[in-house]
Order: C-alpha cells, then sequence, then structure tokens
C-alpha cells in the first residue's frame, strides 16, 4: 500500500528528467562517423558531446560537484564560492553583477533526445535541466543576481514571429533568444537608481529573416565531408539613430556604465550584416551603448580573467561602471579543466 501511494504521488516531471538526463548519458556516446564532437540527436537535431555529458551530469553543486566535474580540482569543482565571491568582489566597488547562464540546447527543444511523441501528452513542455534551477535557487539565497533564462526560453521556445531560440547548426543562441535575455536584463537594470540619470541615445531595430550555416554544421563537413541545408533564422539588427542613416552601433565602449563580460555568446551575429549580438540588443533596450569584453571559450575563469587583464593595463576601467553582465553556457558549470577559480580583482 505504501509503495503504492508514493509511486502515485511521485513528480512526473522527476521521473521524465530522470529519463531524459538517463538518454542524454547514452545518446553523448552516438558520435557522427569519426567525429569526436558531434552527437546526431532526434528531430533533426546535432549536438555538441559536452551539450549532452552537461545534462547527463546531474546536479553539480554542493556534494554533488566533483561527482559532476570531475576533470577539475576537487576545492574547485563547485561553481557557487567562486561567483558569490565573484559578486561580492564587485558589490564592494558599488557595482552590481548579473550572471546569465545560457540553457543547452537539449534543454528547450527535449525532443531532441526524447523524440516528440513522448512529450505529445503534456500541455507544456517542462524544465528538465534541475541541476540549473537547483544552482539558480544556492546563488540567490546568496544574494547572487542571476538571470534564469530557463523558463523564459520554454515560454517562447516556439515563436510564429520570431522562429526559435536556438537551431540544429549552431551551438550559440539565436537573435531571438539574445532578445529575450536582454528585456529581462533591462526590466532588471532599469529599475537601479543611476539608471535614469544616464546619457541615452536612440537606435532602431529590424527583424529580418536570414539562412544561417552555424558552426555545428560547419564541424559536420569539416570532421565528415557531409553538408546540411541552412537554417533560417531571425536576426534583429540594431543601427543607431545618427543623422539620416543608420549607424553599426559599436561594442566597444569603455566609458559605459555597463560592461558584457563572457565567452563567445557575448558577441555572437556581431557581424555587420547581423548586429545582432547581446551588447547591440541591450544597447537598443537601455537606450545606451555598453562595453564588452568576451573570449573564446572559457566560461567560468577566462572572462573573469579578461576583466582582470583589462584592470592590469587600465587600473580606473571600473570606475563609473555600474553593471557587469557574465554571459556564458551552463555547459561551463561542467566542462572546466581548472574547475571554478576564486579570482581576485
Amino acid at each position: 500500500m505504501l509503495l503504492f501511494l508514493a509511486s502515485a504521488c511521485a513528480d512526473p516531471n522527476i521521473e521524465l528528467e530522470n529519463e531524459f538526463r538517463a538518454e542524454c548519458s547514452m545518446m553523448a556516446s552516438r558520435l557522427v562517423g569519426e567525429s569526436n564532437k558531434l552527437v546526431e540527436a532526434r528531430e533533426g537535431w546535432l549536438f555538441v558531446k559536452s551539450e549532452l555529458s552537461y545534462l547527463a551530469a546531474g546536479s553539480y553543486i554542493g556534494e554533488n560537484a566533483v561527482r559532476a566535474n570531475p576533470k577539475a580540482p576537487p576545492d574547485r569543482a563547485n561553481p557557487v564560492p567562486a561567483i558569490v565571491d565573484f559578486s561580492k568582489r564587485l558589490e564592494k566597488r558599488n557595482i552590481d553583477l548579473y550572471v546569465v547562464p545560457i540553457p543547452v540546447r537539449p534543454a528547450i527543444y527535449p525532443e531532441s533526445v526524447l523524440g516528440s511523441e513522448r512529450l505529445a501528452d503534456l500541455d507544456r513542455v517542462p524544465n528538465l535541466d534541475g541541476a540549473l534551477t537547483e544552482l539558480v535557487s544556492a546563488l540567490r539565497q546568496e544574494s547572487v543576481r542571476i538571470i534564469d533564462l530557463a523558463p523564459l526560453f520554454l515560454m517562447h521556445r516556439s515563436n510564429p514571429e520570431h522562429r526559435a531560440i536556438f537551431c540544429p547548426s549552431d551551438a550559440h543562441w539565436t537573435p531571438f533568444g539574445i532578445s529575450l535575455a536582454a528585456k529581462a536584463l533591462t526590466s532588471e537594470i532599469r529599475d537601479r537608481p543611476w539608471y535614469d540619470d544616464a546619457s541615452k541615445l536612440k537606435f532602431r531595430q529590424r527583424w529580418r529573416d536570414r539562412k544561417h550555416s552555424g558552426t555545428i554544421y560547419g564541424l559536420l563537413k569539416d570532421e565528415t565531408g557531409v553538408s546540411r541545408e541552412p537554417d533560417v533564422v531571425q536576426t534583429r539588427k540594431i543601427t543607431m539613430k545618427t543623422g539620416d542613416r543608420p549607424q553599426k552601433v559599436p561594442i566597444q565602449n569603455p566609458d559605459s556604465p555597463v560592461v558584457v563580460i563572457g565567452d563567445s555568446n557575448a558577441v555572437w551575429w556581431k557581424w555587420p550584416r547581423f548586429s545582432s549580438s547581446l551588447p547591440e540588443q541591450l544597447a537598443f533596450e537601455l537606450g545606451l551603448p555598453v562595453d564588452v569584453l568576451s573570449t573564446k571559450g572559457g566560461g567560468a575563469n577566462e572572462t573573469r580573467l579578461n576583466l582582470v587583464r583589462r584592470l592590469r593595463d587600465e587600473p580606473g576601467y571600473l570606475d563609473g561602471k555600474r553593471v557587469v553582465i557574465w554571459v556564458f553556457s551552463a555547459r561551463s558549470f561542467t566542462n572546466e579543466d581548472q574547475g571554478w577559480m576564486v579570482i581576485p580583482i
């Protein structure tokens, strides 16, 4: 009887999450041809192996950190202490930190792992990345400002006007996904006491469908010789209103009160034909240009070390800064050989 009651009261989403994690673990070993990185999933998706291994790891904080992040030194496997420390160091300089971990693609489109039929009877697609939810809660308990994009992305994962938040050809977010993050950040930043007095500029936006063959399809062709048709994504081209002709928004603005630090997601879609990167979309939403310090990888440490190097070269760089936005792929939580370092600034 007790077993029956326990089964009847079990959270179906927990059961589905466990199934999802198990399938991610098995799928991560199904590499495409001779590739050592790419995995062919369901519904036409291609993933980088680390996207799936991140989800398969489960909880990666507290006592679970060493198990989930085995490549890292044991004392640096848990990301929470390093993030809390960074937030407190910036707080002492009167700077607000906003942590923005970007969910991995299978968490937003779990049919890519489980198949559409497995989710067909659900009213809505649940959040199956419980580890990220746990991290968000732990950081908020430590008064760290963190933007939880997973619920927002799941709510808007299929948008008839602006298409998808992620696409099969690229591990990075689309301009539509970036727009949601930019608006979420702006709703927080606009409430800060310094914002109303900051000098504002006017910007324009233009949504447009474009074909896109991202890094995943490029890697597929390089490693296997197989080509795929490009995805169609919507770009959101942001320009400055200056006279009669719009101008590209500069993303290097060292005097801005807002600086974005991050991995390649921080500047993805910055190319002139797109002009849809996070710094550009934040400029549109906030009404002021922002500065950016980005790296090609190393979301955990290299992003912050990049800021340290800037301070070494320009000791007064953070003077006048009010916000640091730290954006990186959630894969970084379990994919850092050096672990999560405490880095003085």
